[in-house]
C-alpha cells in the first residue's frame, strides 16, 4: 500500500507540466529575440546552427505537450477543466511552432527583423510570463487578473505589427520590405495564439470559482 502512494507522489502534476511547456516556449522566444538583436545573416554555418537550435527547442516543446496530455488523460481530477487545459496547451504549442518558423524564415531569407520584430517578441515574452505566473497561483481571482493582463500584452503585438507595416510601407518597396513584412505577420500570429491561451486559462479559472 505504501508503494502505491509513493508512486502517486512521484507523478508529475498537470500544473507543473504546463509550466514546463511554457518555460520551453519562453526559451524559444528568447532565442528568436536574440536572433533579431544579433541577426545570423553572414555565415551559412551560423544560420544552420540557429535553425537546428530552434528545432531542438521545438521538439522539447512537443515532448512537454505530449506528456501533459498523457497525464491529463490519466487523472480523475485536474487543476482546471481538461478542455481549457488542452486549449491552452495547444495554443502555447502554436506559439512555439510559429517562433520556430520565424527563426527558420529569418535565417533562410537572411532577414534582420528590425525594431518592430524585437518589440513584438518582447511583448510575447511578457505575455507568456504572466500566463506562467497565473498557472502557479492558487488564488483564482489573482490568476484571472494575470490572464487578463497577459491577453492585454498579447494585444500589443498586433499594434507592433501594424506599426511595423506602417513604417515599412512609408519607405521604398524592396526585397527587405517583403521579408520583414512576412516576419511581422508571423509575430502577429504568435500574438493571436497567446491571446487564445490566455482566454483558455481565464475560462478555466472562472469555472473553478463557480
Amino acid at each position: 500500500m505504501t508503494g502505491i502512494f509513493t508512486n502517486r507522489a512521484k507523478r508529475q502534476s498537470a500544473r507543473g507540466l504546463l509550466v514546463h511547456q511554457i518555460d520551453v516556449t519562453l526559451e524559444g522566444l528568447a532565442f528568436a529575440l536574440g536572433a533579431v538583436v544579433a541577426p545570423p545573416i553572414g555565415d551559412a554555418e551560423e544560420r544552420a546552427n540557429a535553425r537546428a537550435s530552434i528545432a531542438e527547442i521545438e521538439h522539447e516543446g512537443d515532448d512537454a505537450r505530449s506528456e501533459l496530455s498523457r497525464v491529463m488523460l490519466s487523472r480523475v481530477v485536474t487543476p482546471l477543466d481538461r478542455e481549457d487545459l488542452f486549449r491552452a496547451s495547444r495554443s502555447i504549442d502554436d506559439v512555439l511552432n510559429n517562433t520556430r518558423d520565424f527563426v527558420r524564415e529569418m535565417t533562410m531569407w537572411r532577414a534582420t527583423g528590425g525594431s518592430s520584430c524585437e518589440n513584438g517578441l518582447q511583448e510575447a515574452v511578457s505575455s507568456l510570463e504572466k500566463l506562467r505566473e497565473a498557472v502557479l497561483l492558487t488564488d483564482a481571482s489573482e490568476a484571472r487578473n494575470l490572464c487578463a493582463a497577459a491577453r492585454k500584452e498579447a494585444g500589443k503585438i498586433r499594434r507592433s505589427y501594424q506599426q511595423g507595416l506602417k513604417d515599412l510601407f512609408a519607405g521604398e518597396l524592396t526585397m527587405e520590405t517583403l521579408k520583414t513584412r512576412d516576419l511581422l505577420r508571423r509575430l502577429d500570429v504568435i500574438g493571436l495564439r497567446l491571446a487564445e491561451a490566455a482566454d483558455a486559462l481565464l475560462d478555466g479559472f472562472i469555472k473553478r470559482a463557480l
